[in-house]
């Protein structure tokens, strides 16, 4: 049974792959049913109609904040910092985050409709296709909108101390730059108590520091006088 779900598998990866290329993206739609990863606000904040939902990891990525945003988190000229993938060429990393389902063509075409605005229109994300692995299932192919080096809005590698002090003073019409930060990594620890996540966790406390300093530089009013 294993054997038949893997070639089932690999021939739906192949035939996604080949509607990606083509840039026929209404065509997903006549899947029976397919998957979507998602590794940042998607985790709480889908927006958007599904059948399943589980949590896993995809292989060969790591998660990193190295993505302009200012849509959502940020505004022109002053951008906030979102997550994105970033292809580790020893396939040991590991990034989590949550699968959905979607079935049929209404709630497909629904979702991808949506995802294609908030990811790639807006976000300036790029769909591809990658094997989501999960205690539930065999390893199976799912949709990943990933940031690449070639979009006007990736940033390239910063320090998390610079990271943290955009992010603690972006905000966007979404909400704040921070919120997207901590709700992910809460999330994360919640889910996920033994996944450890270093760039994720090192840059939620330094942008705490951060904070904390900001608040205490404020003046302070003196009572009475």
């Amino acid at each position: 049974m294993d054997i038949i779900i893997k070639k089932r598998n690999m021939i739906l990866a192949k035939r996604i792959n080949e509607l990606i290329r083509l840039s026929q993206f209404d065509a997903l739609a006549n899947l029976e049913e397919i998957w979507v990863f998602g590794y940042g606000s998607l985790v709480w904040l889908p927006n958007f109609g599904f059948s399943d939902k589980i949590v896993g990891k995809i292989l060969g990525y790591r998660r990193r904040f190295y993505q302009g945003n200012t849509t959502h988190r940020g505004r022109p000229g002053r951008p906030g910092r979102v997550a994105t993938l970033m292809k580790d060429a020893s396939g040991r990393s590991e990034t989590y985050g949550c699968a959905y389902r979607l079935s049929g063509k209404e709630q497909i075409a629904a979702a991808l409709e949506h995802l294609n605005m908030r990811e790639s229109t807006l976000g300036g994300y790029s769909l591809s296709v990658e094997d989501f692995h999960s205690a539930e299932f065999a390893p199976i192919p799912a949709l990943v909108y990933t940031a690449t080096p070639e979009n006007a809005q990736f940033t390239g590698e910063q320090t998390i101390e610079d990271l943290a002090d955009i992010i603690a003073n972006s905000s966007g019409p979404t909400g704040t730059n921070v919120e997207y930060l901590f709700r992910l990594a809460e999330w994360q620890r919640e889910f996920l108590p033994l996944v450890e996540d270093d760039h994720l966790y090192e840059l939620t406390r330094a942008t705490k520091s951060k904070l904390a300093r900001q608040e205490n530089s404020q003046p302070r009013s003196r009572i009475g006088h």
